[in-house]
């Protein structure tokens, strides 16, 4: 079986996050949900291009920034578990000695920053595909609502979950290691949380209309 998560299949890719290896874990499920979520953007925009039946100067960038965040994402994964298995494998020096100890103490906080890194990077990454949502957005077919509300609610999760195993990865790091990432883990999360918002509330009130309105609540009790 390939190393690379991007050369799976979906069935090697599924027993491997199931399995009692962590890794891959949940920073590389985070990613290739990211890369999901760019997938699916790279088909709403290939669809608007083909209904514009030529030149489309204003989707065709778009369309190249989907497939570049889709490659970036696939490339996150690989690196999140190539991380994780770096801490694993400083987890697993010796400690006998003085000396074994503070080798490993060190070699574990190279592989924790590098490891709480990657994931702050898909988060990155993750946001940006929620722009590009929204700049798809008036570009999107109507058939294609439901494909686009499914790519920002992945790329919402994608986020997140990254955050998620930033936040795992810094417990564990030194102050003065960790106190860097803090203002943009901050960051990215209020972003992702904004941006998320902004789309999913009119995406979903479109796609909700046909369920009748919900049940008037009553004050009174």
């Amino acid at each position: 079986m390939t190393d690379s998560l991007r050369k799976r299949t979906v069935e090697e890719l599924l027993g491997a996050l199931g399995s009692a290896d962590p890794v891959p874990g949940g920073g590389a499920a985070a990613a290739l949900a990211g890369a999901l979520a760019a997938s699916l953007l790279h088909m709403v925009l290939a669809l608007a291009l083909k209904r514009a039946g030529g030149p489309a100067p204003e989707i065709e960038p778009l369309l190249a920034r989907a497939q570049g965040l889709l490659e970036q994402l696939q490339a996150l994964a690989d690196e999140d578990a190539a991380a994780y298995r770096a801490v694993a494998e400083a987890l697993a020096l010796p400690r006998g000695t003085e000396e074994e100890k503070s080798h490993r103490k060190t070699e574990l906080q190279k592989a924790l920053l590098l490891a709480a890194e990657v994931p702050l990077r898909t988060a990155q990454a993750a946001l940006e595909t929620l722009d590009l949502a929204a700049q798809a957005l008036p570009h999107c077919p109507r058939s294609a609502r439901s494909d686009l509300l499914s790519a920002v609610e992945l790329a919402r999760s994608a986020g997140l979950s990254a955050l998620a195993n930033v936040d795992a990865n810094a417990l564990t790091l030194d102050p003065a290691r960790r106190e860097p990432l803090a203002p943009h883990r901050t960051r990215l999360a209020a972003g992702i949380h904004g941006r998320a918002q902004e789309l999913l509330t009119p995406l979903r009130a479109d796609l909700g209309a046909w369920l009748p309105p919900p049940p008037p609540t009553d004050v009174g009790t």
